[in-house]
Formats: C-alpha cells, sequence, structure tokens
C-alpha cells in the first residue's frame, strides 16, 4: 500500500483537495469514502482488480452509487 501511495502521490493529493474533507467539491453526502482513510485502499483496488472490488462492494456494502461516483472521481478526475 506504500508504495501504491507513494506513485499516486500527486493524484491522490488532487482526489482529496479536490474532494476531501474541505476540498472544493467536497460532499460527504454525495460520496462519503472521499472523506475516509481508507480510500486508498479503494484506490489501490480500483487500479488493480476493479472488476473484484465491483463484486464486493455491490454484494456487501449496498451502496452502488458511491462507488460509481468515487470510480468517476478516481479514475477520469471529475
Amino acid at each position: 500500500m506504500e508504495a501504491f501511495a507513494e506513485a499516486k502521490r500527486e493524484r491522490l493529493a488532487k482526489l482529496y483537495a479536490r474532494y476531501g474533507p474541505g476540498g472544493t467539491l467536497a460532499d460527504e453526502s454525495r460520496c462519503y469514502l472521499t472523506h475516509q482513510l481508507e480510500s486508498v485502499v479503494v484506490c489501490e483496488r480500483l487500479d488493480t482488480v476493479p472488476m473484484w472490488l465491483d463484486g464486493v462492494w455491490t454484494d456487501e456494502i449496498d451502496a452502488e452509487l458511491v462507488l460509481e461516483r468515487f470510480t468517476t472521481y478516481w479514475r477520469f478526475d471529475l
């Protein structure tokens, strides 16, 4: 995880500056993941095994819209 965070440092910083706590587009009600440290793990999984994450997320968390929004933020920088 440390290697991932180091390799993606700029991208992660941009994500949190925009959507994280105090970010310019922060809205925890739309995507709470950007307000949790665990989101770094989600970013790593999105880059490494996105299909697996989608299946596990849908089955266990029942928050498809949150994952979809977060995936869009991470992949497309929107």
